[in-house]
């Protein structure tokens, strides 16, 4: 199912974000806080990319947590911001060929606002 399938159902949704910590020591509280959120039972949580990017090593990992062992839809943000045409093709095949991140199917692309 995609999120606009369940979008268009009847009833009332609500989605949360999340953003990847900063550190990897926040890592673990982000998972834990995941893990809360998904008992209001979202239509979907989306995981922000990091402001430029900075902190997008975990998006996937999160997103794919959420997704995987929470039974939450989710999507992946790639801020396509600072970044090259290369540089964003680049990132979207790393995430293909790493085996925990090709179960992972929607993300969400956007050029936002340099900051």
């Amino acid at each position: 199912m995609k999120i606009i399938d369940k979008l268009n159902q009847k009833g009332i949704h609500i989605s949360f974000e999340v953003f990847p910590p900063k550190t990897d020591a926040g890592f673990d509280k982000v998972l834990s806080a995941t893990d809360e959120i998904a008992k209001l039972n979202p239509s979907y949580i989306s995981v922000t990319y990091g402001a430029g990017g900075g902190t997008s090593k975990n998006t996937a990992k999160i997103a794919s947590h959420i997704k995987d062992d929470l039974g939450v839809m989710s999507l992946a943000h790639l801020t396509c911001a600072s970044s090259t045409k290369e540089e964003v093709g680049e990132v979207i095949e790393n995430l293909k060929a790493h085996r925990e991140y090709s179960r992972f199917t929607r993300r969400y692309s956007g050029r936002h606002d340099i900051p």
